[in-house]
């Protein structure tokens, strides 16, 4: 696939949006169609000032392809950012849609960009990230409403055959809340992966449904790392996001729990699609090549759908998966789901997650 094909493939929305704007001027106090291209040498004016309490809807369209042989591309869920100002706080699309309420005034910048590259929170760039070689783009409407987003998007909705906007309305009505204590790791973005959800038949646990997407959650936490001390968990997954080995860029789609070191590194517990239990290796990403550490717990799909105990020594796992002086504290614990690479779709549940140790227990839930 060529940038040409994608950008083709995006201009019919784009024009669509366009007409919508303009056909609904009355439920607007500024839009505009802003156009991304995917290896821009820095953010990108939107052209709209935003003030303080405003609600603003982002449509986006296309996708940035880092290849074409395996067909690698991200869509707007994983690579739309936006911040108010030169100086506000990078924020992650929450999908290829989303709606957020400016947290100060001031001009709106949009950029597409991988998760992971950023130097700091506000959105600078990472001179040590390879950003050549991506093409396509998105186009992304910006739309900040007069009256809220929810009488807006339903009466923009009608104008607009792409059906984003009713994507974006649907999104907003089932309104799926984070899990509580939890938050998205800033470097990766806003996620709708994760939900806390009980029934009748099951317990509360923390959903993860991943459908060509990627997110982190964290939760801190500040713990003594020692030789008792051990993470203990309790996994549901149903759809592992790879059928291949997940230790190169092309499949590195995979669902795990991790810890996270005062010394910046983390180690996550993963189930593989066919790696051996025990299998250690550091993550193939740029930028997590020198910080995250992968280990295989699980393995194949004889397991799946099946609620599963585990218990881990973190301690002697990090020193024979990633080696070196032990770090002395744990300061967060995480969940992550992959599916961006071969845009395939992963499900796990999570219950009754534990620090453990002859110190104390830290009771992380649900």
């Amino acid at each position: 696939m060529t940038d040409t094909y994608l950008d083709a493939d995006r201009s019919p929305v784009a024009a669509g949006w366009r007409k919508a704007i303009a056909d609904n001027t009355d439920l607007l106090r500024g839009a505009a169609v802003v156009e991304l291209p995917a290896c821009s040498e820095g953010w990108i004016d939107s052209g709209i000032d935003l003030s303080a309490g405003e609600t603003v809807s982002l449509l986006s369209t296309g996708a940035v392809q880092l290849a074409v042989e395996p067909d690698i591309r991200f869509f707007g869920n994983v690579s739309l950012w936006w911040r108010i100002g030169r100086d506000g706080r990078a924020t992650k699309s929450i999908g290829e849609t989303t709606t957020f309420t400016a947290s100060t005034s001031g001009r709106l910048f949009l950029i597409a960009k991988h998760p992971g590259e950023w130097a700091n929170e506000k959105g600078d760039f990472d001179p040590g990230w390879p950003r050549a070689g991506a093409s396509g783009g998105f186009s992304v409407a910006v739309l900040a409403w007069r009256d809220g987003a929810a009488a807006g998007l339903a009466q923009f909705s009608a104008d607009d055959g792409s059906r984003v906007a009713t994507a974006e309305a649907a999104r907003l009505n089932a309104n799926k809340m984070l899990p509580r204590g939890w938050r998205p790791l800033w470097r990766v973005g806003d996620t709708a992966i994760f939900c806390e959800e009980a029934d009748a038949s099951t317990p509360a646990h923390i959903a993860c449904r991943c459908r060509f997407d990627a997110g982190i959650l964290q939760y801190p936490v500040d713990v003594a790392l020692d030789p008792t001390t051990r993470l203990a968990w309790s996994w549901r997954v149903t759809n592992l996001p790879s059928a291949l080995a997940e230790n190169s860029v092309p499949t590195h789609d995979y669902l795990s729990i991790a810890v996270e070191f005062e010394n910046g590194l983390d180690l996550t517990y993963a189930w593989s699609a066919s790696l051996p239990v025990g299998t250690a290796f550091a993550c193939p990403l740029p930028w997590w090549d020198k910080r995250e550490t992968h280990m295989i717990v699980r393995s194949g799909t004889t397991d799946l759908g099946r609620w599963l105990e585990e218990e881990r020594p973190v301690a002697e796992d990090y020193a024979r998966a990633i080696g070196g002086p032990l770090p002395s504290r744990i300061v967060g614990v995480w969940l992550i789901a992959l599916s961006c690479f071969q845009r395939g779709y992963g499900a796990c549940d999570y219950a009754k997650i534990e620090l453990r140790g002859d110190r104390g227990e830290v009771f992380i839930g649900p």
